[in-house]
């Protein structure tokens, strides 16, 4: 039984690395409670963040939400009976819109011709400003040398 001191030292070096153990576990559960805590008021801040923003401008979630809706539309395959029913409708649309524009298109170019002025027009409203400037300043020199031979 001389052995028993080498079981001794054994013990007590097994004991150590179970205290060791135990504390990188208790270090590793309270990083782990925190990150855990972090993580869930960040996502409450998130949540809250969110409702702020769709109650402050709810028509930009409405918009987001029917592009988003238009996008996965136009992603999932069209089924037979989809072709077959609105194939004639989307074609008459899409002929449509396509004259809407064309017709928008024409009313802003004669809404912009319109605006601008006849280039004859604005000579001649310039030759007329010109000569009244220009008559304006024959009498007012005849006024001024009136006014200085009566003085």
């Amino acid at each position: 039984m001389t052995t028993n001191g080498n079981n001794t030292t054994a013990t007590t070096s097994t004991a150590a690395n179970t205290d060791h153990d135990a504390g990188t576990l208790a270090t590793l559960r309270e990083s782990a409670s925190h990150a855990y805590e972090s993580t869930r008021e960040t996502a409450a801040t998130a949540a809250a963040r969110a409702g702020e923003g769709i109650e402050a401008n709810p028509l930009a979630v409405l918009a987001g939400g029917i592009a988003v809706g238009a996008i996965l539309g136009a992603l999932l395959p069209k089924t037979e009976s989809e072709q077959k029913v609105l194939g004639p409708l989307g074609k008459r649309l899409s002929e449509t819109a396509i004259a809407a524009a064309a017709a928008a298109r024409e009313a802003g170019k004669e809404q912009l011709t319109s605006a601008i002025p006849d280039k004859d027009a604005a000579k001649e409203s310039l030759k007329k400003a010109f000569g009244n400037v220009v008559e304006a300043a024959k009498d007012g020199g005849k006024n001024a040398a009136t006014g200085s031979t009566a003085a």
